[in-house]
């Protein structure tokens, strides 16, 4: 079956549909209606929509917001997605006393509903640190006092480490795939292995091929395992108005693994909005590379070892995103299939000069891919 774009929600026909498919889930409110439905600008995972629901709770009227992410079913950009095993993790993490995460409603795999799986979270208020336009040139962090700009790094990276300290085995062992390996970096490492072929489907990509055999030949031993978020970056989390972090967001890559996966992959994208978009200023206050893993390590209790081959892990954990957009693209029929912004982009350029490798040049392949991609996600 030919891929196609996720069809635009029919509001009208989603509300009526909501309404009784929440008030199953929602014993506790009665008379309860959807009153708006509106599209965020965020995120290429899942189509995000906000919206509100008013209803009545022991005879007293009530509104609440929620928010809905429909699937991208059959373009995913990772390997075996399915919103039911977020909404797993996201149940597991209410149980914990660690970062606070948005509370799970529901969730939908039949596609007939909606249209495509669908998953339901409180919305939890708070903003979010905008990578566009570059937060490092203009937005609400770089109109903070320069004192303050740190303190949001630094609850960041703190929530981060708090979410390292969990132990896995207790509410996340659903999770586990000791098929993979040994709980740690080399059940880790497996899995983006696997991850790399499914995305690649045979074909060669000179720079990312590279870089994985420098992970395997570079690969720590004896690395500890724990809860990992996957998706470590300021824009996927929520703060509050003190600069608190409000809820950790989008769990597509969560799994078990060491926390210096999630540290390397926030330290590479600290890195992406300054040398590899731009290149850009580094916004004044933010702390450092050796000030966030002093930040990390403190909150953690433990040292940071071998982030290097963490934040190479991390690009060409990117790299393979970038391969499954472009694979998006070309499904949908925006882009040819002979273009070759799969492996000449900008991810592939960093971690080839970060390994001292060929740079491989942009060209119009990646310029066309991100101006569809604009349009169709």
């Amino acid at each position: 079956m030919t891929a196609r774009p996720l069809q635009k929600l029919d509001r009208e026909a989603a509300r009526e549909v909501l309404g009784p498919w929440l008030s199953a889930r929602m014993p506790q409110a009665r008379d309860l209606a959807v009153v708006g439905l509106a599209n965020a600008k965020a995120g290429n995972s899942a189509e995000t929509i906000l919206f509100e629901v008013s209803y009545v709770e022991d005879g007293r009227p009530r509104t609440q917001g929620l928010v809905l992410r429909r699937q991208f079913e059959g373009t995913d950009l990772f390997m075996n997605a399915d919103l039911a095993d977020q909404a797993a993790v996201l149940t597991a993490m209410g149980r914990q006393k660690g970062p606070p995460t948005p509370a799970v409603v529901g969730v939908e795999r039949d596609s007939t509903v909606l249209g495509a799986p669908f998953l339901v979270m409180e919305k939890v208020e708070g903003r979010v640190v905008q990578q566009v336009p570059n937060y490092n040139k203009e937005g609400w962090l770089a109109d903070l006092p320069v004192a303050e700009r740190g303190a949001v790094w630094r609850n960041a990276i703190e929530a981060m480490a708090k979410l390292h300290l969990i132990d896995w085995r207790q509410d996340f062992a659903f999770m586990d795939d000791p098929a993979r390996g040994p709980a740690g970096l080399e059940r880790y490492f497996n899995y983006v292995e696997d991850w790399y072929a499914w995305a690649a489907a045979g074909r060669e990509q000179p720079t990312a091929d590279k870089a994985l055999a420098w992970l395997r030949a570079n690969k720590p031993k004896d690395e500890t395992a724990g809860v990992m978020w996957g998706d470590a970056t300021p824009a996927n989390m929520l703060f509050a108005p003190d600069n608190s972090v409000a809820a950790l967001l989008d769990w597509e890559m969560a799994g078990i693994g060491p926390g210096e996966a999630d540290l390397g992959w926030w330290m590479f994208f600290d890195n992406l909005f300054t040398e590899g978009m731009g290149p850009a200023t580094r916004l004044e206050g933010l702390p450092d590379r050796s000030e966030m893993i002093a930040i990390y390590e403190a909150a953690s209790g433990r040292t940071v070892r071998n982030i290097d081959f963490y934040e190479v892990l991390a690009m060409v954990r990117l790299g393979m995103i970038y391969v499954r957009q472009c694979d998006r693209q070309v499904a949908f029929g925006t882009i040819p299939a002979t273009s070759k912004a799969f492996m000449n982009n900008p991810i592939q350029g960093m971690v080839a000069r970060r390994l001292g490798l060929p740079v491989p040049e942009l060209g119009a392949d990646f310029a066309e891919m991100v101006r569809v991609t604009k349009r169709t996600d």
